[in-house]
Order: structure tokens, then C-alpha cells, then sequence
């Protein structure tokens, strides 16, 4: 990433149904959103002309699920999603200080804020994540309804309590989940669309900027 990217403080709030209107919902548990009971969103594939899809098809292929496991190591927090077979199911989620000052070695920011150089979304399908032991986590979000024309200011973050999970409409935008270091190694649950398709935005590549996002309220 080049350095002299512009910084874009994200606002953080707390994690609410209320807050979370066009993004989500917050959850008590993580069956809370299945497709047996008709609560998990899956996206009717699309029609490629004018004919329409068949009744109650297009959408059957249902959700997979698994862990998702994320980690800071120095100043670089990464993301494992183990409920998609896929090779490209590691990433680089996000970064303790600007990037050309990070370290491979130690942590060289406070721990209390992540930077962000990217997002995606998932046409699919929703997404849901609820940690496996009770930690608090944030994360970033743009409306479903902002399409492929989104901008920096449109993020906002949100503090998810300990406890509570969250899911996701299809095409939000979000990236992964993110915890504090003092939480070390910490282990999701994450249900989406089997299909896992993903549209992505780098926030340093169109728009010169990296997303500070707050840990902590």
C-alpha cells in the first residue's frame, strides 16, 4: 500500500437493533438466523434475460457454515474462514497503525483502533458471526442499499457487546470482525450463502484512504 494515505476516522456506535437498521440485526444466539426457520436471506440467483426463475428456485443451495478465526500478530490482524473450501480463505483484515509504519516484530499502535484498506460485500446471501466465548468485537458497515458506488464516509462501526452476535443482509458491506489484542486468538461461528460470492472495495487503491476504525466505545 502507498504511504500518504489519507486517514478516515469511522465513527463507532453501539451495536442496536435501533443502530443496526439497514445493516443487520444484533442476535442472542447463534441459531437465531437459519434457513429452516426462514430468517437467514439467501439472494434468488439472477436471471440473465426475461424470463423469470422457476417458483422456489435459484436460492435452494442453502448456507454452509464453520469457523472463523481471527488474530492479531504484531500490528496485522488476520482472518480465517473455514466454513468456505476455497484456497482464498485468509486474508489481511486489517492493520494496528498506518501501513508504512507496521511491524512484522512488535505492535507498534495502541491496540485500541484498526485500520481498514478494504471492505466487501455478498450479493448471495446475508452472514452471520457470533463469537465462541463471550468477547466483545466491532464491526464496519455500509448499507445494502448504497450499491457498488460506495465512498469512505459511508462506513460506520459498530460495538457489538459480549454476548451478542450479528448478522448481516446480503450486499452489506463489511469486512471481517474485529477484537482487541487482549482477547487473543478468538474463534466465530460464521453461516453465509454456500455460493460466497464477494465484491470488494480497496480503500486504498480507489480512494487514496485507510479506515481508522475504534476497538472500544
Amino acid at each position: 500500500m502507498p504511504e500518504n494515505l489519507k486517514v478516515l476516522e469511522v465513527p463507532l456506535q453501539l451495536a442496536t437493533e435501533e443502530s443496526l437498521k439497514g445493516y443487520g440485526n444484533i442476535i442472542n444466539h447463534r441459531d437465531e438466523y437459519t434457513t429452516d426457520n426462514k430468517k437467514f436471506e439467501i439472494t434468488p440467483w439472477p436471471v440473465q434475460g426475461w424470463r423469470q426463475l422457476d417458483p422456489e428456485t435459484g436460492d435452494e443451495a442453502g448456507t454452509t457454515e464453520g469457523d472463523f478465526e481471527v488474530e492479531w500478530k504484531a500490528d496485522y490482524f488476520y482472518g480465517h474462514n473455514l466454513a468456505v473450501s476455497t484456497g482464498n480463505n485468509y486474508y489481511l483484515d486489517g492493520l494496528a497503525n498506518e501501513p508504512h509504519v507496521c511491524s512484522h516484530d512488535t505492535m507498534t499502535g495502541t491496540g485500541n483502533d484498526i485500520y481498514l484498506w478494504m471492505s466487501d460485500y455478498h450479493p448471495c446471501g446475508g452472514q452471520l458471526f457470533f463469537p465462541e466465548i463471550s468477547v466483545p468485537f466491532v464491526v464496519n458497515l455500509g448499507k445494502n442499499t448504497t450499491g457498488d458506488d460506495v465512498v469512505p464516509e459511508d462506513m460506520r462501526a459498530f460495538y457489538v457487546p459480549a454476548g451478542k452476535g450479528v448478522y448481516f443482509h446480503p450486499s452489506t458491506w463489511h469486512n471481517g470482525v474485529y477484537t482487541s489484542p487482549e482477547h487473543g486468538k478468538v474463534t466465530f461461528l460464521t453461516r453465509q450463502s454456500k455460493v460466497h460470492a464477494r465484491v470488494s472495495v480497496s480503500w486504498a487503491a480507489e480512494f487514496n484512504t485507510i479506515l481508522k476504525v475504534p476497538l472500544t466505545l
